[in-house]
């Protein structure tokens, strides 16, 4: 349960008539006008297995992805009824070029060739790269249409195995004439990511995080403190649908003694080490589980760093109400300073559920850059406003059912024309779509997901309201 919540939260840091002509623009063998091109600002893509970076359309959404031998991404666009549907892979083949790689795909499941009729193919180069692009649209079994397009480019020779990056793209007649130059736009803006390029960009990144950790100073983490905010958490409402309320948490920030971790517990009694003071980072949160069997899930997470960030605690506390009934599981964790006797800070967590007398450890040796817990709720507070900056570093990772280290990138540039706010987009595992949140001077405004969830700074009273009004329980 204790993973399923810190996903969530850690989230909160985004015809009648064919329309298929053999004109001068879909026509086969037709090269692309400039005004096929369209204006494209989108969603940064980013894939160190795939191999390539790329901005999607606007609005596009991951809706299933895998990892390790042979990685895939399936992308679409975020209606609700989607126009497209995208693949990017990094596929082996003996084909010696990417078109022949894309033509033995047109005919490839016992097609004939009176099934598919070639829209239109190209040449072209990315990264200097001979590469090809194709539209054909097939009638099914069953006497449906549908269009298929390709990019294939070839990305060099891995392990032995020449390799070509695939993307391809499903969307229907009626769509084709509007998807066609909005995805060429997105193929347009391929770059190759090989290891050496990923590593050379994460050293720069890596070095640009430890920068900014060691210029972080007691002063500014003070100023932060005394801050409170309320987050709404919810998923728009399509075609005037009300919106689905998800959840909503609140943050405080101010400077305490460690020994606040401890519920219940006195100053008086605090041990020598527990009356360090430091900053301390509250998130209280309210999930909707069920809300018409009153299911909820609470969590009350506390995480305290030293001003020096030399070493931090954190205690969470994650509880599950169905009406009475309650169970709760809780994480206490902690990084050990670097000493003499010991060089090598550590990383220790605990899982604990009394339920069902459950008491698990884990244990790592701290990895560098390291990124503090308080401070991965609260960073765009603490970037500086003077340039862009890029960093990469790791993090404390709850999206599986066992906690683990996790790699996290961060891009932080001003948002547009509006004065005095800056965009974070925060990508996990330096892959996928990233998660944009947008910073004012006083903290977050509003950030989008990658799954089209909201989160956006409000009031108590505001948030009251919303769930009173949708019949949901703010306590």
């Amino acid at each position: 349960m204790l993973h399923l919540v810190m996903t969530i939260i850690v989230g909160l840091l985004t015809q009648p008539t064919d329309p298929l002509q053999t004109g001068p623009q879909g026509g086969a063998n037709t090269p692309p006008q400039q005004s096929d091109r369209v204006p494209l600002e989108g969603e940064h893509f980013i894939s160190n297995e795939v191999g390539i970076t790329m901005t999607l359309p606007k609005g596009s959404i991951i809706t299933s992805q895998k990892t390790g031998p042979s990685p895939f991404f399936v992308i679409r666009d975020g209606s609700r009824t989607p126009a497209w549907s995208l693949r990017l892979e990094s596929v082996p083949s003996s084909d010696p070029t990417a078109e022949a790689m894309i033509r033995r795909m047109m005919l490839s499941g016992d097609k004939k060739d009176s099934t598919i009729e070639i829209l239109r193919e190209q040449s072209l180069t990315i990264n200097g790269e001979p590469a090809y692009l194709a539209w054909v649209r097939e009638r099914l079994e069953d006497g449906q249409n549908v269009v298929f397009g390709w990019i294939v480019l070839p990305q060099g020779r891995l392990m032995g195995q020449l390799h070509y990056l695939v993307g391809t793209v499903i969307t229907i007649p009626d769509r084709y004439p509007l998807v066609q130059p909005e995805l060429e736009a997105a193929m347009g803006t391929i770059q190759l990511r090989g290891p050496e390029k990923a590593g050379e960009l994460a050293y720069r990144e890596a070095e640009n995080a430890k920068t900014f950790l060691a210029g972080l100073s007691e002063e500014t983490l003070k100023a932060s403190t005394n801050h409170r905010t309320c987050r709404r958490i919810y998923r728009p409402g399509q075609d005037g649908e009300p919106d689905e309320e998800i959840a909503y948490s609140v943050f405080s920030i101010e400077a305490a003694p460690m020994g606040t971790l401890q519920p219940g517990s006195f100053s008086e009694l605090y041990r020598h080490d527990e009356q360090e003071e430091g900053l301390l980072v509250k998130v209280h949160s309210r999930i909707v589980v069920d809300a018409d069997r009153e299911i909820y899930i609470d969590m009350l997470g506390q995480y305290w760093l030293a001003w020096d960030l030399s070493h931090e605690a954190w205690t969470a506390f994650v509880t599950r109400r169905q009406r009475a009934a309650t169970r709760t599981e809780k994480e206490y964790g902690f990084r050990t300073k670097q000493t003499l006797g010991d060089p090598r800070s550590r990383i220790v967590v605990i899982k604990q559920d009394d339920e069902i007398n459950l008491r698990q450890p884990y244990e790592w040796v701290t990895p560098s850059p390291w990124m503090p817990r308080a401070l991965t709720w609260t960073l765009g507070m603490f970037l500086p406003r003077e340039e862009p900056l890029s960093m990469s570093y790791a993090f404390f990772d709850h999206r599986q059912s066992d906690p683990q280290i996790g790699t996290r990138r961060d891009d932080w540039t001003p948002s547009g024309s509006t004065a005095n706010q800056w965009l974070l987009q925060t990508w996990m595992d330096d892959a996928g779509l990233p998660t944009k949140g947008v910073y004012g001077i006083d903290g977050l405004l509003r950030q989008n997901n990658p799954d089209g969830v909201i989160v956006e700074t409000t009031t108590p009273d505001r948030i009251e309201l919303i769930w009173n009004q949708a019949g949901l329980k703010t306590s």
